[in-house]
C-alpha cells in the first residue's frame, strides 16, 4: 500500500470506490457529485410549521435536500480575529450557500459543537448562541438537535435539511457547450480580507491600514449565501449548470468542467474583482490578474451557466450585478483564459485539504 499523501479530491475518490458509491444510489436525484444530496418525499408523510401556520411540503417541494460542512480551529478560523458568534454564523452561511447553488430552501439544521473545556463558559456560548440565532433568522430555518463534546479544538459543524422542486433543481452537470457562464458578484473580498487580518496578526499592518479595507474583513467574518437569488435562477429555469464559491474560482470552474464534461473559455478582466481589492492592488498585469482572481475563494457568489437561448431573457430577470465571464466549450478544449484577446495560464489556486495549499493561516499551531 503506497503511503502517498492523497489530495482532497483523491481522498473522496477512494471513499466512493471503497463503499461502493461510484454510481448515484436512486434515492438522490442529485447523483453523487453535488455538495448536496436529493431526496424524494414520501407523499403527504411530511409537515412544517411556519409562522405557527401547518403547511404540507409536499404541496411546496417534492423532494428534501441534505448538506453538511464543518468547521475547524485553526484550520477555518481563528480566534484572534472571530468572533464564537461570526464562527458559527459562517459554518451555516457555508451550508445555506450549498443548498442556494441548487436553488433550495432551508427547513432545519443539526448542529454539533466540539468545545474545548476552557471555551465552556456562559460569555462564549452566548455569543456562540447569538450567531446561530441570528442564521436562524436571517435564512428562516430552525435547529433540530445536534450533539455536543469536548474537543481539543473548538469544531463547530452542522447538517443542513432543506426543500426544493427536483424539476427545478440546478446541479452541476447540465452545461452544454455554447452556454454562457456567469458568476452573482465581483471576487476577491474575502481573501483579500484574509490577508489583511493574518498581516494585522502578524504585526505586518496598522489597524489603521486594515480599517481601509472593511468591506474585506465583513466578507471574510460575516459572509452571507445568495439564497435569494438561487431560488430566483431556479424558478426562472434558465440555468443549466451552477456551483456555489465557497473554493476557489479555478476549483469551481474545474469542478463544473469535470461534472458536466465541457470546458470553458474564460475572458479575464479586472472588473471581476470588487473595487476594494482592485484598489488594494492597484495595477494587475495578465499574469497577478489570474493569480488573484483564479485563486478567490469563500466569497459564497453562484458560477453557474445559461443556455445561450436564454442569454437575453435572464439579463432582464437576473440583478445587474451578475457577470457573464466566458462561455462553455466542448470538453477536449480544457478551460482556457484570456485577458485583453491574449492567452494566458489557467492555474489552479486557493485552498485544499491534504495538499501544499492546505493551511490557510500559515503555521497554525
Amino acid at each position: 500500500m503506497s503511503n502517498k499523501t492523497l489530495s482532497e479530491l483523491e481522498i473522496l475518490e477512494f471513499f466512493r470506490k471503497e463503499l461502493g458509491l461510484t454510481h448515484p444510489h436512486p434515492m438522490n436525484l442529485a447523483g453523487n457529485t453535488d455538495d448536496a444530496a436529493v431526496m424524494p418525499l414520501l407523499p403527504k408523510d411530511f409537515s412544517t410549521y411556519a409562522t405557527g401556520k401547518r403547511t404540507r411540503l409536499g404541496d411546496r417541494a417534492d423532494s428534501l435536500v441534505f448538506t453538511q460542512d464543518a468547521m475547524i480551529e485553526n484550520i477555518h478560523f481563528r480566534l484572534d480575529y472571530s468572533t464564537p458568534e461570526q464562527i458559527v454564523a459562517k459554518c451555516m452561511t457555508v451550508n445555506v450557500s450549498d443548498l442556494a447553488a441548487m436553488g433550495a430552501s432551508p427547513l432545519g439544521a443539526l448542529v454539533h459543537v466540539g468545545l474545548p473545556k476552557p471555551y465552556a463558559v456562559r460569555e462564549f456560548l452566548a455569543s456562540l448562541t447569538r450567531g446561530l440565532r441570528r442564521s436562524m433568522q436571517r435564512y428562516s430555518f430552525t435547529v433540530f438537535g445536534g450533539d455536543l463534546t469536548a474537543a481539543r479544538d473548538f469544531t463547530i459543524s452542522a447538517a443542513l435539511i432543506g426543500r426544493i422542486d427536483h424539476r427545478r433543481m440546478m446541479l452541476r452537470s447540465g452545461a452544454k457547450a455554447g452556454d454562457v457562464l456567469c458568476i452573482s458578484g465581483t471576487l476577491g473580498l474575502a481573501s483579500l480580507g484574509l490577508k489583511l487580518l493574518e498581516a494585522r496578526r502578524k504585526g505586518r499592518i496598522s489597524v489603521a491600514e486594515l480599517r481601509r479595507f472593511p468591506r474585506s474583513t465583513e466578507k471574510l467574518l460575516a459572509p452571507r449565501a445568495r439564497l435569494a437569488l438561487g431560488r430566483k435562477m431556479a424558478e426562472a429555469g434558465l440555468v443549466t449548470s451552477c456551483i456555489d464559491l465557497s473554493d476557489s474560482l479555478a476549483r469551481s470552474l474545474r469542478l463544473l468542467a469535470e461534472q458536466s464534461h465541457v470546458g470553458f473559455s474564460i475572458e479575464l478582466s479586472s472588473r471581476l474583482l470588487h473595487r476594494e481589492v482592485r484598489k488594494y492592488y492597484g495595477h494587475l498585469d495578465s499574469r497577478r490578474l489570474a493569480d488573484i482572481t483564479f485563486s478567490a475563494e469563500e466569497d459564497f457568489e453562484l458560477l453557474f451557466t445559461i443556455g445561450a437561448s436564454y442569454a437575453e431573457k435572464a439579463h432582464r430577470l437576473l440583478p445587474r450585478g451578475v457577470i457573464p465571464i466566458g462561455t462553455a466549450l466542448a470538453h477536449e478544449n480544457g478551460i482556457l483564459a484570456f485577458h485583453r484577446g491574449k492567452r494566458i495560464a489557467f492555474k489552479n489556486g486557493g485552498f485544499e485539504h491534504f495538499s501544499k495549499r492546505h493551511r490557510r493561516y500559515g503555521d497554525c499551531r
